[in-house]
């Protein structure tokens, strides 16, 4: 008899795993939803990242050009200003 009871017991503690049609399709329509969108973000996100890349380099490219002509007409503004300062002393 003890051993009856324990069975019942055992049985009575059985979880019942089924989950109503409804609830399943549901949830695997939240989650197929939520994966998709997830996929066309991260590929706008890739796009967006790439052309930021694009603009980037061409920035660095026109500070490094307009840093080049800075330092030309910084080189002959200090050489006109060293030849007017050389024509006035030997003008005095």
């Amino acid at each position: 008899m003890t051993q009856e009871n324990t069975q019942e017991v055992k049985l009575a503690r059985v979880i019942d795993f089924k989950i109503p049609l409804p609830y399943l399709l549901g949830g695997v329509t939240f989650v197929s939803w939520a994966v998709i969108s997830m996929y066309f973000a991260v590929q706008t996100l890739i796009t967006s990242v790439a052309d930021l890349q694009i603009t980037v380099k061409s920035g660095n490219v026109s500070s490094s050009v307009l840093a080049g002509e800075v330092s030309l007409l910084r080189f002959r503004v200090e050489t006109i200003e060293a030849d007017l300062k050389a024509r006035k002393q030997g003008v005095k």
